[in-house]
């Protein structure tokens, strides 16, 4: 045996196959194009979705219809340009990390010193860039564990 020939990965205790996630993605109207990576960056991997056609946020609200919360991507990222092999093929490899940072039109900075605290102690257990007032722990690659 040479061990899986798929594409199936174990994330947090459950078996994911990205390229069901992909064809969720795809189905929902208004996505030209999508794809899925487990990316590593934070230590554990996590489920990354890189999408074309609409916003993310509305995809992820569609998305959570169609899919346990277990596969639901911990990133989300708008694309408008493909890396590309010389091939023609999609590069996934040249996708780009998750930058965490909140978008620049919805963040909202903390108002106080206990909205500071808790921006600081998400950030810390996130570890993905500046955490807004309006910011949800689990759209931004939080899950059980790391509450």
């Amino acid at each position: 045996f040479l061990g899986r020939t798929d594409d199936q990965v174990k994330i947090r205790g459950y078996r994911i196959e990205p390229g069901e996630i992909e064809a969720a993605l795809i189905s929902i109207e208004g996505v030209r194009e999508a794809a899925v990576t487990v990316r590593t960056d934070s230590g554990e991997p996590e489920l990354c979705a890189y999408i074309e056609g609409l916003r993310r946020n509305e995809v992820r609200a569609q998305l959570e219809r169609l899919l346990p919360g277990y596969m639901i991507p911990a990133y989300m990222i708008e694309m408008e340009q493909w890396p590309v092999t010389p091939s023609g093929k999609l590069d996934r490899n040249a996708l780009p990390a998750p930058g965490g940072a909140a978008d620049a039109e919805t963040y909202t900075a903390p108002r106080n010193v206990t909205e500071m605290k808790l921006s600081q102690l998400w950030e810390d257990v996130l570890k993905n860039g500046p955490v807004g007032i309006h910011d949800n722990f689990f759209d931004r690659g939080g899950h059980s564990l790391k509450a």
